[in-house]
């Protein structure tokens, strides 16, 4: 019985913080669409939870704390089911290429974000 309380309490964390992540997007998106103007929302990838990639090692080591921006301009839903984040990806290391590049659209599952 016990066990079973563990796992319901996690479920419902993670629910909890799957809803809290959508708000902040849906209220980014809506402010988007509405205004014409971007609204930067900061998140985290778990890396426990995303694709696995051949990386070097200190690649992995790293990646819990790097904090990632998006600028969303939409949610798309896969044919499996999944929701993705669409929008620009506003990163640090970018913004320095941003006379020689534009930003590009990036799509991030939205059960893999972590966000603050």
């Amino acid at each position: 019985m016990q066990l079973i309380d563990y796992k319901k309490g996690v479920k419902q964390k993670m629910k909890t913080q799957l809803n809290q992540t959508l708000e902040k997007m849906v209220d980014a998106i809506a402010h988007y669409h509405e205004t014409g103007k971007h609204k930067q929302v900061k998140f985290r990838y778990d890396p426990l939870v995303r694709t696995e990639y051949n990386f070097k090692g200190w690649k992995h080591e790293k990646d819990a704390d790097a904090v990632r921006s998006i600028l969303p301009e939409d949610i798309l839903v896969s044919s499996e089911g999944n929701m993705f984040v669409v929008g620009k990806d506003n990163r640090y290391n970018l913004k320095q290429f941003a006379t020689q590049y534009p930003q590009h659209v990036r799509s991030y599952r939205l059960d893999r974000i972590q966000t603050d």
